[in-house]
């Protein structure tokens, strides 16, 4: 049997799917050819209010006509596969706008319409799908979506019936479901432009603009195949899932899939869009199947009750039950008790006979309810039942019998089970830990009771070694009203510094609204008040004049920590956390020359250090003894003792006198041996140098060998070849360098050049 689709059924079905108006409607397979199709489209600002209890928010959204918005999002655009179309956006907003529509081959608007402006935009409808259209890409509009700017476009292929060209997308019903989220902070700002959506927390989570209990039902009947049109125009990742059925997915993003693959529960991103096909069950009662977010998120806000992304399929005509009978509503359940209304008036008019319920699935028989008036006869009936729940999220499903013996549709209501134990408490932290006790210690921990009956985090306390009665201990803050809260706290200095050195327990534990305590979890407190010690210290070089540099690479005088230590005392240590040097004066902790790690990082117990003191700042210091001071930190916050050693500054040049060179007269010889004496008035000789002839420059003579006389004299003495000079007076020059880098002004000896007696006594 070939299934055919008419105008009407495909209509009727994405109306009932939340409202959203189709703009270009769509003939029977074979009879409609590619057109030119115009539409307008108004991005409009206005309110909508949330579930009873909730807010009432600003929003933005598209219409077709210049009326203010009552919900975020837009009408569903339907077209032909081929269609020219051709949106005209009015904007009606205070900012200007722009008009994107994903997946279809057109230039990206970077300009937009201005306010009071209109901005043309033209595709061709070239693949069939479902697609996104929202605000678009200028500058400074990455607000504007989430704002509410946005819709669906679906496409379809020339064959009816089908979400694509291929005969395995054929479906019955379909729905298209515009999934997003509202942060009333963004929404409700005095200008939104400026909010930054790094800080973007939604509160709501919607269905085609709306949240549960206000999202519309999808109607099916039992056996038939029904085409989801999942669109996210959220800032979060959902995981859609169809409870009491399986989907298989066709498409994604406008893309049909070479095969299809079959979910419980289907995940996609921003932007994204995805066709899911599920088959209503054929089962002996009339059935109510859960679309929703499994993420869970079915709440609004911080109120009580079931609400967010969730919505339902209404199964009917599966031959265990009637349409006729009554319809159920207000289906609510607390403290036990489930309560609806049922009401026949419109469904034959007879009297309501009896009523029960489901928990989770609508095997078996069900649990008889009663009537609250304590007698069923009238076509509107209040009911009632205890209803025992188990800890964790379920859904009680409700149906009234009228006289005739028909049974009505099923409603439900998604409820929190007991709550039978109190929340856990996870990742327990301390900062800083371990600490020294004068400053206070940041205490923070997750209560979670999502695995233990989903109930609110009311309180948390903690204690300091030993816990004491449940509410005894020290509050902390709970964020939020949630099952899974953020608990904090303060211990102040106060109390810190009064405890001993060495590990302390803290205890942490966390209360539900059900005024259960859960179990402690504890982490360690290290109070670590022994201070790091610091050896092996030394300048280089030293003694300096100003001028001299650490091994000839940068311009400073090089202080090194040879060992900084941090000791273990009752049972706790810490690691090397920072070290600084002070010349002369020690001043307040943290203000001297930073001492970095030898290692590149101060990471454990023991550690070498060492810092550049610039030449610019050595050549300031007087002569003499300069004390050069260093200490370390450990992770606790402990400056430890200061260690010294010296640097010594030396800029008097030293002297050099005595110089003679023998023989003289030479007579011949072919080496004459040079001596000098070199003194200084505070460091060592380092070298005695002579030339002959033109100065090469201080350290480029030659070297004479030294020997020491003293901590700062020396005697300098050079063998010095003498058979090449010309007979004649030869001058020695010689200078001298002590060891901060200061040079002697020059000395000079004479020789007398001789020729050999031998040959004098001939010549005569």
């Amino acid at each position: 049997m070939t299934r055919t689709r008419t105008l009407a059924t495909t209509t009727t079905s994405l109306l009932a799917a939340g409202g959203l108006a189709l703009l270009a409607l769509v003939v029977p397979a074979g009879a409609a050819t590619a057109a030119a199709v115009p539409i307008d489209l108004y991005a409009v600002a206005g309110l909508t209010t949330f579930p009873t209890g909730g807010q009432s928010v600003k929003v933005w959204g598209y219409a077709t006509t210049n009326t203010a918005a009552t919900a975020p999002g837009g009408p569903t655009l339907v077209v032909n596969q081929g269609d020219t179309v051709t949106i005209t956006l009015h904007n009606q907003l205070t900012v200007a706008t722009s008009l994107l529509i994903g997946g279809q081959a057109m230039v990206p608007d970077r300009a937009g319409a201005a306010p009071a402006g209109t901005k043309a935009y033209t595709f061709t409808a070239d693949r069939p799908g479902t697609y996104l259209y929202e605000a678009g890409l200028i500058p400074g509009a990455e607000y504007q979506v989430s704002m509410g700017l946005y819709g669906a476009l679906v496409v379809r292929p020339a064959a009816a019936g089908q979400a694509y060209d291929a005969a395995s997308t054929s479906y019955d019903d379909e729905a298209v479901l515009v999934l997003s989220e509202i942060d009333p902070t963004l929404n409700n700002a005095a200008n939104p432009a400026v909010f930054d959506m790094r800080k973007y927390a939604p509160r709501y989570f919607l269905v085609n603009g709306k949240a549960y209990p206000n999202t519309a039902p999808i109607p099916t009947a039992a056996g038939h195949t029904v085409l989801l049109r999942y669109l996210n125009a959220g800032n979060q990742y959902h995981s859609m899932a169809v409870l009491g059925a399986h989907q298989s997915v066709i498409a994604l993003d406008g893309s049909p899939l070479t095969y299809a693959s079959r979910y419980v529960a289907d995940t996609f991103g921003p932007g994204q869009t995805a066709d899911a096909l599920v088959t209503a069950p054929s089962s002996a009662v009339d059935a109510t199947l859960s679309v929703y977010d499994a993420s869970f998120v079915q709440h609004n806000s911080a109120l009580a009750g079931a609400g967010g992304m969730l919505t339902f399929l209404d199964v009917t005509g599966s031959g265990g039950g009637s349409a006729t009978g009554p319809v159920p509503s207000a289906v609510t359940f607390a403290a036990g008790v489930l309560t609806a209304h049922l009401d026949g008036s419109t469904t034959g008019g007879t009297a309501i006979q009896g009523a029960e319920f489901y928990l989770d699935s609508m095997a078996g028989p069900g649990t008889a309810m009663t009537a609250s008036d304590l007698a069923f006869d009238s076509t509107t009936e209040d009911v009632t039942a205890a209803a025992s729940v188990p800890s964790g999220h379920h859904i009680l499903y409700v149906r009234g019998q009228d006289a005739l013996g028909s049974w009505g549709v099923l409603s439900s209501v998604l409820v929190n089970g007991g709550d039978g134990s109190g929340p856990a408490t996870t990742f327990p932290t301390l900062s800083p830990s371990p600490t020294n006790g004068t400053a206070a210690v940041t205490l923070h921990a997750t209560g979670d009771d999502s695995a233990s009956g989903g109930s609110n985090i009311v309180a948390a306390e903690y204690f300091l070694d030993t816990a004491g009665a449940d509410g005894s201990g020290a509050a902390m803050t709970v964020n939020l009203a949630a099952p899974v809260a953020s608990l904090d706290a303060v211990i102040p200095a106060s109390t810190v510094g009064t405890l001993t050195e060495g590990i302390h327990t803290v205890l942490i534990h966390a209360k539900d609204a059900t005024g259960a305590w859960g179990a402690s979890a504890s982490t360690e407190l290290k109070l670590d008040t022994t201070a790091p010690t610091a050896a092996g210290l030394s300048a280089n070089p030293s003694p300096n004049n100003g001028t001299l540099s650490f091994n000839g690479g940068t311009p400073s005088v090089r202080v090194v920590a040879a060992t900084l230590t941090d000791p273990e005392s009752n049972g706790v240590t810490g690691t090397i956390s920072g070290a600084e040097v002070f010349l002369d004066t020690v001043g307040a902790n943290g203000t001297g020359i930073v001492l970095s790690a030898s290692d590149g990082i101060f990471n454990t117990a023991t550690e070498a250090g060492y810092a550049e003191v610039p030449l610019s700042t050595v050549v300031l210091l007087g002569e003499g003894a300069h004390t050069v001071f260093v200490h370390g930190r450990d992770s606790a916050g402990n400056w430890g003792p200061v260690s010294s050693t010296v640097l010594l500054i030396d800029k008097t040049r030293p002297t050099i006198s005595g110089a003679a060179a023998s023989p003289s007269p030479t007579q011949g010889a072919r080496t004459v041996t040079l001596t000098a004496t070199a003194a200084d008035t505070a460091s060592a000789i380092s070298r005695v140098e002579w030339f002959t002839g033109t100065d090469p420059g201080p350290g480029k003579a030659t070297a004479t060998t030294l020997t020491a006389t003293g901590p700062t004299t020396a005697t300098a003495t050079a063998t010095i070849p003498s058979d090449s000079w010309n007979e004649g007076t030869t001058t020695l020059t010689l200078r001298a360098r002590d060891a901060a880098g200061n040079w002697s002004t020059t000395t000079t000896t004479t020789v007398s050049v001789t020729a050999p007696l031998a040959f004098s006594t001939f010549a005569n």
